[in-house]
């Protein structure tokens, strides 16, 4: 059928009304419907389809907690139980169940103190050396004493946090100490001797470790029986000849044969009496023998003991 074209109407023309139908695409009431009111937009839903929307959300929102969480509450409610159930047990009365969870609760929760001062210490101890060498002409010459702990702290102010090597001197005296009073009055007199006799050959030697464990043993109030705190104590005499040799070799740049050292002890005044410029306490001093060096220091040790000497401001 051939349509009929006429004047448009509105901007549209009555070939396109009749291809769209009898009533237009619209429909037979029009884009305003039927009482002459706007039909709302695909975009605008009413009201009452966002609060039924909400409503779901609320209702997600709401459900009940996953089963993880479920186990996490019940582990954490567990743990805070038994911790209650030990606190309360710890404080009751002593029983074997309190016996128990002490031992297995102390490690971790009992306090200590004397973790922040283990040894209070009321004394000051510092390490002094002497050493003894050949001049040119064959003479034993006999040096002055240095204060060792003393050299090594002048590194110390001014750093918060100051390097260990710093007290070596100082933690070497206190395990020097500590094995010299475990000997009792009579070993201690001998060790503060000289440790040195005369070579068949001639000249003098260190003393063998066999001849002086056997002199302490047979001066022992109990002999036989403190054979191991004599062998701790020259192991450590051992040990310290060693330190003072080397370090008496770096200071005076000499071949040294014999050295010695000294304990100093410095207290200071009890708290009442720490604004009294009057010394309360006499200082004291412990000085052992000569010991005879016999080994030779290796250059590399000996390059350490230089550097450290002229580092701290000891260099002759």
């Amino acid at each position: 059928m051939t349509p009929i074209t006429r004047t448009p109407v509105g901007g549209r023309s009555d070939t396109l009304r009749q291809a769209q139908g009898p009533e237009g695409a619209q429909g037979p009431e029009g884009a305003q419907g039927p009482d002459g009111r706007e039909e709302p937009d695909g975009d605008q839903a009413p009201a009452s389809g966002r609060q039924d929307r909400g409503a779901g959300s609320s209702r997600d929102e709401a459900a009940p907690p996953k089963r993880a969480a479920r186990i996490a509450a019940a582990v954490s409610i567990a743990l805070v139980g038994v911790y209650v159930a030990g606190t309360l047990v710890i404080v009751s009365p002593t029983t074997p169940v309190r016996g128990a969870v002490v031992a297995a609760a102390g490690p971790y929760f009992t306090q200590k103190w004397n973790v922040f001062a283990p040894s209070i210490m009321k004394t000051n101890i510092t390490f002094s050396v002497q050493a003894q060498w050949r001049d040119a002409d064959g003479t034993l010459v006999k040096s002055d004493w240095v204060n060792v702990t003393k050299l090594e702290q002048q590194a110390v102010p001014g750093h918060a946090e100051p390097s260990r090597i710093q007290k070596s001197s100082w933690n070497a005296m206190l395990a020097y100490n500590a094995r010299y009073l475990a000997l009792d009055a009579q070993q201690r007199e001998l060790v503060r001797d000289t440790f040195i006799q005369r070579a068949d050959g001639g000249g003098y030697r260190a003393q063998s470790a066999e001849s002086l464990i056997a002199d302490l043993d047979a001066v022992s109030t109990t002999p036989g029986s403190g054979q191991g705190d004599v062998v701790r104590f020259l192991r450590y005499d051992y040990m310290l000849k060693e330190y003072a040799t080397a370090f008496s070799t770096a200071y005076f740049d000499q071949d040294v044969e014999r050295v010695r050292w000294r304990i100093d002890r410095t207290r200071p005044n009890d708290f009442e009496n720490r604004f009294s410029e009057e010394q309360q306490f006499d200082d004291t001093a412990v000085t052992f023998g000569w010991r005879h060096v016999d080994d030779v220091i290796d250059p590399e040790t000996l390059a350490v003991y230089r550097d450290v000497v002229t580092r701290y401001g000891g260099a002759r």
